[in-house]
């Protein structure tokens, strides 16, 4: 054996994958944000969710600027506007033309449609009658 290693072999390095962060919420913020999913399905359409919360500060008022997603059973999901809360009234802030061709595009989408085919083929009955 007259080549013999004279440094160890390395192993191969594997990459640590490390779970993502969980967007951090506050006891407040989770009320807002559930106070405006609700006021979403109930008076602006029944698939709109509040998915995000930023805070705005100006002229001595405290305000939150909601993002609204419309959401389906199967996930498929997509960003349709924004919703405006003042601490007492909720107010979009997206103009309805605006909404009605976002939801229009996501509902056109081809992994969307996927999705609900499948989960309707997967839902059905087969069988002969």
């Amino acid at each position: 054996m007259v080549n013999q290693l004279t440094e160890k072999a390395r192993k191969k390095t594997r990459k640590v994958i490390r779970p993502k962060p969980e967007p951090e919420f506050n006891e407040a913020e989770e009320k807002i944000l559930q106070a405006a999913t609700i006021h979403l399905i109930r008076k602006v359409g029944g698939l709109f969710v509040a998915t995000g919360l930023r805070e705005e500060h100006g002229k001595g008022v405290q305000r939150w600027i909601i993002t609204v997603t419309m959401r389906y059973a199967t996930g498929h999901e997509g960003y349709v506007g924004d919703l405006l809360y003042d601490g007492k009234v909720f107010r979009m802030l997206t103009e309805d033309s605006v909404i009605d061709e976002r939801v229009r595009q996501i509902a056109a989408d081809p992994e969307g449609i996927r999705l609900w085919n499948e989960l309707r083929t997967a839902t059905l009955r087969a069988g002969k009658r």
